[in-house]
């Protein structure tokens, strides 16, 4: 049966590193954010991405991050049902902000940094 609930990436791999964490993702094809983005060519919405980084950074970093204000992200490379990438996230020093890198075979498909204060 398919869970079209699903909301959340599955956990692969968890390599925790000085001040920063690389995570394995595995994309599901079922996840509820592909129905309607878009037909025929589903792509995971960047808004996903930001929120599961997010999640991840308050996750494995005790980082309140729930009230994010300041924000910067870029595209480059769309990320569709059924991939693995690698979410790396990091401490950015000096700030209440976690930078956070989503990576497909070494190549970056987005990036950007969050923080607790503008």
């Amino acid at each position: 049966m398919v869970d079209t609930d699903r909301r959340e990436a599955e956990v692969l791999a968890v390599r925790p590193l000085a001040d920063a964490v690389e995570i394995d993702l595995h994309v599901p094809p079922d996840l509820f954010w592909f129905r309607g983005h878009f037909p025929g060519v589903p792509i995971l919405p960047g808004v996903v991405q930001i929120d599961w980084a997010i999640a991840m950074a308050c996750r494995h970093f005790a980082a309140d991050l729930s009230a994010g204000r300041a924000l910067r992200v870029k595209f480059r490379s769309v990320i569709q049902p059924d991939e693995r990438v690698t979410l790396a996230l990091r401490h950015v020093t000096g700030k209440k902000a976690v930078a956070f890198e989503y990576r497909r075979d070494g190549e970056v498909c987005s990036s950007g940094q969050v923080g607790a204060e503008p």
